[in-house]
């Protein structure tokens, strides 16, 4: 008989803040955000899911081009461009998402919806 083969399970991505991410960052995350800047290959994101004066940018390295002023889910690895004089977070982007017409706010108000009942439940 020829023996199965076993694949571990992906980890779901986690949806977290730019500010919060750190070099430790157990991977893979899951980022809101909007596209300041483009190159192909590479863009700069600035989250949409913080508080507009707390919003954190981060460099995601894409396949192709993402669009400026367009909003994305990005899921993917942490990683840390070394340089001389300080070290860079980036995201290693696997997926990318158009959220152009998603509704952030009421999109916000059901993740607290989401917080009261697991706490409810959790009594």
């Amino acid at each position: 008989m020829t023996e199965e083969k076993k694949y571990p399970r992906a980890k779901p991505a986690k949806l977290v803040t730019v500010r919060s991410l750190s070099a430790d960052t157990e991977n893979p995350v899951k980022i809101m955000g909007i596209v300041v800047e483009a190159q192909p290959g590479i863009a700069l994101v600035q989250d949409i899911l913080d508080d507009v004066d707390n919003a954190g940018s981060i460099w995601a390295m894409v396949e192709g081009t993402l669009e400026v002023a367009q909003k994305y889910i990005l899921i993917g690895d942490v990683t840390e461009k070394k340089a001389s004089d300080d070290n860079e977070l980036r995201l290693s982007v696997s997926l990318s998402y158009s959220i152009d017409s998603l509704d952030i706010a009421l999109y916000k108000e059901t993740l607290g919806l989401e917080e009261k009942v697991d706490q409810a439940l959790s009594r």
